[in-house]
Formats: C-alpha cells, structure tokens, sequence
C-alpha cells in the first residue's frame, strides 16, 4: 500500500520527528510504499492548502497518516478539513496531541482513525485490514468510527524490545537540508519512556493510559511501569545505527541525543562512553538528570567526546518547581551540578518555563536569578504550555484558567500563553519573556549590569500601546546588537541570542554564554 505522512513546522524551526522514521521503517520493512509532505517554509514547503491536495491526486495514497503536536494542531487540522472536502481516503493521525487529547480529537469529521501511543504494530495491523477490506474492530491502540459510533479498542500495544525496531527512515524526510540548517548536527533516540512523572510532560497520561487498559483486560496491573520506562538500544545497535549515519550522510559532524534521559551512570552507559569514543569520535550533545549528574559522569561524557549536557531547572521558585511541576529537586543540587560541568569542561544547557500556573512575576524573576547563579553556556526558555492529559492541564480546567480563544497562537514554545489575563497578566509576561535575557545579563553581577538596568528600565516604562503593537520588541532587538558588540569589544561576558548556537535548538529559544 502507499501511505503518505503529513507532518507540520509551521511558524517554527524544522526538525526532524523519530516518531515518523519509526513508523516509516517499520512499514516499508513490511513492503510498503512511504511518502511524507513536510510543510515547513525552510522546506520551500509553505502552509499551501491547494499544493498539498495537488501532490495526495498526484500520489493516490491508500492511507493518509498525520503526526501532530499540540502546538501545531491549529495547522494539522485546517490540512485535514481541507483533504475531506477533496478526498475520501481514510485518515489516521497520531502523535502527542492525538494521544493526549482522544476524546476530542476524534470528533473531527475528517478523521477516521486515532492511534495511540506507540504506533509501530498498531499502524502495519491498520494497513492490512486496509488491504483486506477487514473491520478495524481488535486492533490495539486505535479509536476508530462505525457505524457512527466512536470504538476505542485497549492500549496494549508496545515495544519491549527496541533493537528488534528497524533503524528510522530518515531519506522520507529532506534529510541533508535538516542537517545542514543545523550546522551538522544530527539528531537521535537511543531510549523509549521516563521514570519521572513530572506534572507537564506527557509522559505520566501516556503511561496512565496503558496502566488503565491494561487492568481492565486482566484485571490486575500487568504494566511494568519500570520496564516501559527505562527502555532503550544495546550499545551495539546504538553503535551501528550511529556509524550507518555517519557513511550514509557526510554532512553531519556531531550527534545530539534527545531523549528524555540519555546520560546516566551504569553498565550502558559505561560501554556507551568507551565504545563511541572509539567507534565513533564526533562531538556530541545529550540530555541528563541533575539527580543522576555527578562527576564519574561529568568525566566519562568529557572523555568520550560530550560537548553539551542538557538538564531541567524548569523554574528558579524551589517550592513551584517541587510542588506544582513533581520534580524534587533542589536549588542546592542544581547548583552544585552545574558547576561540576562546568569543572569538567563541558556546557551545560538549562531548560527552563515561565507562565507556570500560580507563578508570580517574582517567581519568574526567581528563574532568571538561579540561571545567572549556575551560569550554564545555553539558557532555553520556553512559554508553559498546559498540554492536554497532563495534570497540569487538568488543574488549570477545573481552575477555568485556560483561554480556550488563545489556543490558536500556539504555535511554538515560545510564544503567549493561554492562561487568562486575571490568572497571568498577558503584558507582564510579555515583558519577562521579551526582556528575559536583559534580565539574566543584569544578574551576572559584572561589568555590563548597569547598561542592562538602565535598558531594561527604559523599555520596562514604554506605554502599554507600544508593547502590544511590537514597537518596544523591536527597540530591543535594535538595542540588543549595539549592546553585545559593544561588551565584545570590552571582553565582557554576556548572554547572547543566536539562529542556531552550535547545537540542535530553534531560533531564539536558547541565550549563549559569550
């Protein structure tokens, strides 16, 4: 069968989504034809409603299947209202929001089908029903419509054994002009699943998900939460897809893990940090866990190549960060870990939310400070984003805290937030993302704190009129080029805003220690 993916970048960096490489692998291992339309202005693929129904006429896929975010749900939707009107293919869609958000994604007319969770087996069972003309009922993972009815069979579908997965099929994707937009760097997965049940993250509602259907099959809890999570390759499949990588595209120079929690010390990762040093000897990036940071393991990423270890701070507020986001960690320990990085050579990175329900502007600034306290070489900072299924996002409807109007300007992780006004002043929270960086310079304690005081009072005092029309964003980023090569030229340090900064990160989410 040929089967065409739709994946949108809209408004946003793009990027390249293993979820897709997986699915797209795994089908044609089984003989299937995979095509995708990635709908991204840097792909000379712009948001184009009539190009996109032009190419499925021209391809005549016999399954439509999209992968979708929240952030980007606005645009996947308008891609599939579109196609219905025009087509009667069925549809399936799949991914985060899909999964987060069943009950009212599948009341959308143009969608056939929900997959769940992992879609590896879920997915080839669908295209030979497809095939065989065969009823849907049974299949694990999915919501399907018949007869007018929604059907939503049990999530039970996943995969223990992940070097049994074909590698990714990264040649469905312009895979080359990802790579070179991210100056060499390729992103991988190497892990399945976290232990952590942080209250943000999707993780927790997909693991509650298979726990729930689990029981009510067996009626005892058969789901390993520990094995689902702690899921990853051997260090021999991790060694051989890294090297296929490397002969089969020249242009990458270095490796960014993006899992959940690559770094951790233990047997894998001791013949992980041996062996790529050996085996494969380029710079790379990964991501940790302050709990799990320490120097053995600062040392074993120095001397096997790690230039960048990315962590969560998520909030500079100790107690908003224990008790409304689960993550038990203290200001103590993020300090004290940062500084071992520091020590030994490598940059670490911080990840960090703003607009947190319950956060005051106080505690925001809290944020900016802990950072400036660390110092790590890349700062992100993204909005807080309520993502269905999550029990932040569950807090915040009983609370009536999310502006249902503002869903559409999500976009990016970056952008407004969707707490209403008397919950999260939408101006005041404009100015400690717009001025963040400004704020983080001011607390370094150095040369260039009173130029960043005297700036960020100016801009703190413009009319409310010039920050909602965009007039003081656009001072700032005026002043903003004045202001760092004027600190070059005086040797001081400072954060500084760059498109990519020698790592796998989007335009404007990450401030680099200069």
């Amino acid at each position: 069968m040929k089967i065409l993916f739709i994946y949108t970048d809209v408004s946003t960096a793009i990027g390249y989504t293993a979820g897709i490489g997986s699915l797209s692998a795994f089908l044609k291992r089984e003989g299937h034809e995979v095509k995708l339309i990635h709908v991204s202005d840097e792909l000379d693929y712009p948001f184009d409603l009539k190009r996109i129904n032009k190419d499925i006429e021209v391809y005549t896929p016999g399954l439509i299947c999209f992968s979708i975010t929240t952030n980007q749900w606005y645009y996947s939707r308008h891609i599939g209202r579109n196609i219905r009107k025009e087509f009667n293919m069925p549809i399936i869609a799949g991914g985060h929001h899909p999964t987060s958000d069943a009950d009212n994604v599948i009341e959308e007319f143009w969608l056939d089908m929900l997959c769940l969770g992992e879609g590896e087996n879920t997915l080839l069972e669908v295209v030979k029903r497809l095939e065989g003309k065969k009823e849907m009922d049974g299949v694990p993972n999915l919501i399907h419509k018949k007869n007018g009815k929604v059907i939503k069979e049990l999530m039970k579908a996943w995969e223990h054994d992940i070097d049994s997965l074909p590698f990714d099929d990264r040649d469905i994707f312009d895979y080359a002009k990802i790579v070179e937009t991210r100056g060499g760097w390729a992103e991988v997965i190497v892990t399945r699943g976290c232990p952590y049940a942080c209250s943000y993250c999707f993780n927790q509602p997909l693991i509650d998900g298979y726990k729930a259907d689990l029981y009510a099959e067996n009626k005892h809890n058969s789901f390993s939460v520990s094995k689902f999570a702690n899921r990853r390759r051997s260090v021999d499949s991790t060694i051989r897809m890294l090297k296929g990588l490397r002969e089969k595209y020249n242009d990458i120079t270095a490796f960014t893990f993006v899992d959940d929690i690559m770094a951790k010390t233990g047997d894998w990762f001791d013949e992980f940090a041996r062996r790529y040093k050996e085996e494969i000897g380029l710079p790379y990036a990964c991501t940790s866990q302050p709990l799990y940071f320490d120097e053995k393991l600062a040392e074993q990423l120095k001397e096997s190549g790690c230039k960048v270890v990315k962590m969560g701070v998520e909030a500079g507020d100790e107690a908003i960060r224990k008790k409304v986001l689960n993550r038990n960690i203290s200001n103590e320990c993020l300090i004290n870990v940062f500084k071992i990085a520091r020590e030994y050579g490598l940059k670490p990175q911080s990840f960090n939310m703003i607009g947190i329900p319950g956060e005051s502007v106080e505690n925001m600034m809290e944020t900016v400070r802990i950072n400036a306290s660390m110092k790590p070489y890349i700062v992100w900072v993204s909005t807080f984003i309520p993502y269905p299924g999550t029990e932040l996002y569950y807090e915040s409807i009983r609370k009536g805290m999310i502006d249902e109007s503002k869903w559409h300007q999500v976009d990016s992780y970056r952008g407004a937030s969707v707490l209403k006004e008397e919950y999260l002043s939408a101006l005041e929270f404009k100015k400690i993302r717009v001025l963040f960086r400004w704020l983080l310079n001011e607390n370094l304690e150095n040369d260039a704190k009173e130029i960043f005081h005297a700036n960020i009072q100016d801009l703190s005092s413009r009319s409310n009129e010039q920050w909602q029309n965009g007039t003081v964003e656009k001072i700032f980023e005026e002043r903003d080029n004045e202001i760092d090569q004027d600190l070059r030229r005086k040797n001081i340090s400072h954060y500084v805003s760059k498109k990519y900064i020698n790592i796998l990160w989007g335009n404007e989410y990450g401030y680099d220690l200069t």
